[in-house]
Order: structure tokens, then sequence, then C-alpha cells
């Protein structure tokens, strides 16, 4: 076996130029799968911590609402003071448990004097909130909710909701919604800041508000759900079952996936769109060796026939192509999978910015995620696939009469 390896080696460097051209197209392919692999993982990865931090949390843990999931009354199923400092004091000390964040969610409509829009509120402990997600929260101008009596009747405004509206940091507006009870009312607060998300949909609606403002607001002491961020995210799903069966059945507890339905669609999309490129790009690694294995069969014939004629079994001559394929595989692969490490740190330390996607006003950042399995595995992949070609390809070689070779110019 070595000294095919040795014979196909020397094979490979006297046919210097062919095998640069060939190890050349496997090395191009395998730089465009790894970038191609890097962005995706990048992607996903920036997807899934921005769901997650950016204000929805590891898991929500919630009362269990109806079968039809109607409720009569704002907050009917939502948590009291009770099951709250229940549900805390179990999570507390629970390894692996970041952050307890609690919320109270609701909407209503909010007023300038002349004008009137529509908000989807969140009210937030401001301590909590900043130490949860306050570095996913950009603020556009103005401060951040203060804690206790200095910010109890503050609130944090989106930014196209600020542009509406006419207002600035320090002005007041009027919040309006309906109580737990089923009645209307209202209550004069001020701007602190505007956010800033990156999607004006979403800031056209967004406010926040000290939670106990919110409670005095709609008349309740119960809040919408208690929102729990973990340590590591690749732990979340264990933790999250242990969890839910430390709360009891009278608690939903809802995992962020299943509170972010956009992420599995993404990553099913970039999924299908690596198989396909990965598959054009086997598909010319696999031609490409295809082709020159076969010219190569050609314009060896007589070094065929001779070796033929001295006895050498067809199989093994077919061998010889075999790992001269695997060969200039493994280079082409490893000079690829070179470059593209190289070329993964460069693109993230030139901090290139793209374009805003669609639905976003934001740039997002180019950023590329290394991930040594799965870059190992296409590395290994690529050799494989050229020694297949060139293991099919020389089946050429039994059809070539070794008396009409050694006789032929």
């Amino acid at each position: 076996m070595m000294q095919w390896l040795v014979l196909a080696h020397r094979n490979v460097l006297r046919n210097g130029r062919r095998s640069l051209l060939l190890g050349g197209t496997i090395a191009i392919g395998t730089l465009a799968l790894l970038l191609f692999a890097a962005y995706i993982a990048a992607s996903l990865d920036g997807l899934r911590e921005s769901t997650i931090r950016g204000g929805l949390g590891h898991a929500q843990i919630s009362a269990v609402p109806p079968v039809d999931g109607y409720a009569e009354q704002p907050l009917q199923y939502g948590l009291d003071a009770a099951e709250r400092a229940r549900i805390e004091a179990l999570l507390v000390p629970m390894e692996g448990v970041r952050r307890i964040v609690p919320r109270l969610q609701f909407s209503g409509l909010v007023s300038n004097g002349p004008r009137t829009l529509n908000f989807e509120a969140q009210g937030v402990d401001p301590l909590r909130e900043r130490q949860a997600y306050g570095a996913f929260q950009v603020l556009a101008q103005g401060e951040p909710l203060h804690a206790g009596e200095q910010g109890r009747y503050q609130v944090l405004i989106g930014r196209e909701m600020a542009r509406r509206l006419g207002v600035q940091p320090g002005q007041s507006l009027t919040m309006m919604t309906t109580t737990v009870q089923g009645s209307v009312n209202a209550m004069d607060v001020d701007v602190a800041g505007i956010i800033a998300t990156g999607i004006p949909e979403r800031d056209l609606y967004t406010l926040q508000i000290p939670i106990e403002t919110a409670q005095e607001l709609l008349r309740t002491k119960k809040i919408s759900h208690l929102s729990v961020l973990y340590q590591d995210t690749a732990s979340a799903d264990a933790l999250s079952a242990t969890i839910a069966q430390a709360v009891g059945g009278k608690l939903r507890l809802q995992r962020w996936q299943e509170l972010a339905p956009l992420y599995p669609q993404v990553l099913a999309l970039f999924r299908n769109q690596f198989v396909v490129f990965g598959a054009i790009i086997g598909l010319i690694v696999f031609l490409g060796v295809a082709a020159m294995t076969l010219a190569t069969i050609y314009e060896r014939g007589k070094e065929i026939g001779t070796l033929r004629a001295m006895g050498i079994p067809q199989a093994m001559v077919r061998r010889l192509f075999m790992f001269e394929g695997l060969l200039q595989g493994v280079f082409g692969a490893l000079a690829g999978g070179t470059t593209a490490w190289l070329a993964t740190l460069a693109i993230n330390a030139a901090g290139i910015e793209l374009a805003p996607p669609p639905g976003r006003n934001v740039g997002v950042p180019l950023h590329l995620l290394w991930l040594y399995q799965p870059s190992f595995a296409i590395v290994a992949v690529l050799p494989l696939l050229a020694m297949a070609a060139a293991w099919l390809t020389s089946r050429r070689i039994g059809r070539m009469p070794v008396k009409a070779i050694l006789t032929s110019n």
C-alpha cells in the first residue's frame, strides 16, 4: 500500500501543472464551502442570541391558559405575587439560571394631545432588565429607566413612535388602557429615552414602563410571566425540562424556540441552502477530477500498457489513479481550508457592515463563525469525493487493449 502511495505522489509531482489545476479547483471548492458554512453559522448564532437576549429569554414561565386561549379580562391568567415569589425562590438556587426577569404585557393608546397611537407595552423591572438584556437594547436618545421612585412615572418608547408623536426625552405623554376590572384608566408619564431596535415596525409600537407603574395603571398585582435567562444556550433544553418538572403542572414553561417560530424556519432555510450549495460544489469537484483523470489515462497510455504487460492487475493500476486523486484532493482541501481560516480572521477583523436586511433600518456587521467539527468534515469529504471520481473514471483502463497501446505511436 505504501509503495503505491509513494508512486502516486511521484506522479502527482511529475504532472505538476495538471495537479496544480486540479488541486486549485478542489481548494476553491473547499474555500467556498467553508466560508459559506461560517457565514451560516454566524447568522444563526447571531439570530439565536439576539432573539434570546433581546428580551425573550431562554424560557418564559406563566400560568396555564384555557384550551381556547380566551381570557375574559386582562391578566386573568397572570401570576400573582405569591406564585411569583414561589417560582423565584425555586429558580434562584438552581445552577445554570442567570437572571429572572418579571414582565407585564398590555396594550392601549398613547397620546401627546393632537396625535394618538396604539402601543404594545412591557412592564419591566428597570434594574433586572438592564442586567439581563441591557447589552442588546440600543438607546438612541435620553436615559434608561431609573429604579425606585425616581423612575416611577417614566417610559421608554420606540424611535418610530417618538417620530410620529413628535416627542423628545423629557416631554410628557398620556397612556390609556383597560384595567383588569374592565374600566378605562389613564396616566401621565414622562419620556425618559427612545429605543432603537432596528425594526421600524417594532419601533412604532414598543413602550417600556416600570412594572409597578404598569400594575398601578392596570390596577392589579399580577404579572404576565417570568422570563428566565440561562448561563449557557447549549444546555437550555435540558435546564428547561428540569425547571418545567420543578414548577409543577399548574404552570406553563415555554422554550425560546416556541416563542420565536421564525428561528426554526430560518434554520431550515439555511440548511437547505447549504445542502444545495454543497451538492453543486461537490458536483464540480467530481466532474473536474473525472475529466482530469480521463485525460491523464489517455496521455499515459503507454505507461498503463507497460504496467499491464508486466502482469500488474487492472485493479492495482486503477488503485494508482485513485491514490493520485486522493492526494490531489488532500492537498487542495488543506490549501482551501487554510485559506478559508485565514480569510475568516481577516473578514472578522475588517469590521465590514452589510446593507440592512428586509424589515430593518440598521446595517448588519459581517461576521464569520468558524466551527471546527463541520469544517473538518468538509475538508475530509472532498478528498474522498475526488478519490471516488478517479476510481470510477479509471474503469476506462479495462477497455484499453494492452497490445494496441504498446504498438501505437
